[in-house]
């Protein structure tokens, strides 16, 4: 079923909301510069319809002279109040950046989804991230590639009860030199996030 989205204000930025009449819902998470409308979250939004959840999608765009960490948490705040009357625990995806998110899925109990987290040594963003994941005891699955500098898949196995995929040669958006090979990642991702989510039921 196809559903055409409505376009809320959140507050701190806009949203799409894509509702199908669904019980559940997802929250998608942008990355800094990598929209709900780029590939991976077009696919996770998919999937999690496909799953039986209604989704909203924040719809920004980080600019690198805010806080990152303000930003984050100011949007997913945003989007958690629009969905908590409708959703008291929805699933959270994030991208990249919005991996930082970790921190209030782990504080509210919520489980994830996290599409290339910054778990690697050597971004800024790394502790803050990690600190999230090793306090989350929710479902959670992590997603990267091991040609993504920001994704360590030793690190990624080190949460407790985190689901891991990890595709070969992939790069920060899990893409690799063969177009064929990365419409087969998406498919990956896609199956999944929607068999992640329907097992949460």
């Amino acid at each position: 079923m196809r559903v055409s989205p409505d376009f809320v204000d959140l507050g701190q930025c806009p949203g799409s909301v894509f509702d199908q009449g669904a019980l559940s819902w997802v929250v998608l998470l942008p990355g800094a510069a990598y929209s709900a409308q780029a590939p991976l979250l077009w696919f996770a939004r998919r999937a999690s319809m496909d799953a039986g959840r209604n989704v909203l999608a924040v719809v920004d765009t980080y600019d690198r002279e805010q806080d990152a960490v303000a930003w984050v948490e100011e949007r997913t705040e945003a989007a958690l109040a629009f969905v908590r009357d409708r959703d008291p625990r929805p699933a959270l995806i994030g991208k990249s950046l919005t991996s930082l998110a970790a921190a209030i899925a782990a504080r509210e109990g919520l489980p994830a989804i996290w599409l290339t987290p910054l778990i690697a040594a050597g971004h800024e963003l790394t502790s803050s991230v990690v600190a999230g994941l090793e306090a989350g005891s929710a479902p959670r699955l992590l997603v990267g590639g091991t040609a993504d500098p920001s994704w360590d898949g030793t690190v990624a196995r080190s949460f407790a009860d985190a689901e891991i995929v990890e595709l070969d040669r992939a790069d920060h958006g899990l893409e690799v030199a063969d177009i064929a090979a990365s419409a087969a990642n998406l498919t990956t991702v896609a199956e999944s996030i929607r068999s992640f989510l329907e097992r949460l039921r």
